[in-house]
């Protein structure tokens, strides 16, 4: 699915504002597809939340945000997660999403079981976990295949004052180097399979390359898709290689009740020693 299946083209901050923003009123009461009828309403809510704010910076922020995301409408040919808009929320800064990072991070005690850790996020989106752990970890690095999300993210850390301790790196995973310093910790949140058809590297590949990428003794912390995507079966199989190279530990998640969040399953890994 590419992006014109997700993303109608409605520029809320371009030119004519007022009458795209009626052509976005009018997808929310005749669209077709849900996602993107969420995604404007989150779109033209924060968009009032910011000016309500009368914060010029964050406004500014805003429309940047905005322009990027227009620009990967155009020339992104790859499945939208955001259907145009966020796939994470960032409530800090006003920005709505289709998942919520605060109830995730809570929910996963990410604060605590990342602090002052050395910590890798793959696929990280928009950036909006390492964001939100900023405070707590010792360095974070999101690698993002995406170079309109590595843009944004980009642009957010400049706001947040956190470029010295996160990086944001436009690679696909598979091609990151084995040589580059080792990790306490990797997220591997619903990235070990994709829709996007840039995912190349297999999946005993993939948890080999983590293996390799953490220190001794580091952690894989792991999600997988919702059922619907990843059935019991084929998550088994998954969790069956990741038993290859980890010793792994299955723990209850609770408090996630959004429409993408439900009945995930989440693992905590300790590195193998080979």
């Amino acid at each position: 699915m590419g992006l014109e299946d997700t993303s109608p083209k409605v520029w809320l901050f371009q030119k004519s504002i007022y009458s795209n923003i009626a052509k976005a009123y009018l997808y929310i009461l005749f669209g077709r597809n849900n996602l993107v009828r969420l995604a404007l309403k989150m779109r033209l809510k924060d968009r009032r939340d910011a000016l309500k704010r009368r914060n010029h910076s964050l406004t500014t922020l805003h429309k940047l945000l905005e322009s990027i995301r227009n620009k990967s409408l155009n020339k992104y040919p790859h499945f939208d997660y955001g259907a145009g808009y966020n796939y994470q929320s960032n409530l800090e800064l006003n920005l709505s999403g289709f998942r919520s990072t605060e109830k995730r991070v809570a929910a996963l005690n990410l604060v605590e079981r990342l602090s002052e850790k050395t910590v890798l996020d793959i696929g990280s989106n928009m950036g909006s976990i390492l964001f939100n752990v900023r405070e707590s970890i010792k360095f974070g690095l999101g690698v993002e295949i995406n170079e309109f999300l590595v843009e944004q993210s980009e642009l957010i850390s400049n706001y947040l004052k956190s470029t010295e301790k996160l990086k944001f790196s436009n690679i696909p995973f598979e091609d990151l180097n084995k040589d580059s310093s080792t990790f306490d910790v990797i997220l591997s949140f619903a990235n070990h399979s994709t829709f996007d058809g840039n995912t190349k590297q297999s999946l005993d590949s993939y948890f080999d390359k983590i293996h390799e990428l953490l220190a001794e003794g580091g952690q894989l912390i792991f999600e997988s898709h919702p059922p619907e995507i990843e059935p019991i079966d084929t998550l088994n199989n998954t969790i069956n290689l990741i038993k290859k190279y980890f010793i792994t530990t299955k723990i209850e998640v609770k408090g996630l009740d959004g429409f993408l969040d439900k009945n995930r399953t989440y693992f905590i890994c300790k590195k193998k020693v080979k």
